[in-house]
């Protein structure tokens, strides 16, 4: 007889990223607020929006939502790239 012992702990999944570099200066810029449609995301970053807004003379934002989804919308490689061309920087809001 064979006994066959099992972990039942899962393989830890690691995947390193960075952060982007920071913008030297926000004034003037166009900045993008990107909501993936999680409760209260919208609230959070209309207030980032207003406060950068009222720091940075000339600074524009612009709400962006994920292409895909249904109560959660992701944001696909063709939206970032998109983002990326109308925007200086982004900020971002995926908490729950």
């Amino acid at each position: 007889m064979t006994l066959h012992v099992l972990n039942p702990v899962a393989l830890k999944v690691e995947e390193k990223g960075s952060s982007a570099p920071r913008l030297p200066k926000l004034e003037g810029k166009h900045i993008g607020l990107y909501w993936n449609f999680k409760a209260g995301g919208d609230a959070a970053l209309r207030r980032a929006g207003e406060l950068l807004q009222a720091r940075y003379a000339g600074l524009t934002t612009k709400l962006y939502t994920g292409s895909i989804g249904g109560s959660n919308h992701f944001l696909t490689k063709d939206d970032a790239k998109r983002i990326s061309g109308e925007c200086a920087g982004m900020v971002g809001s995926t908490a729950d």
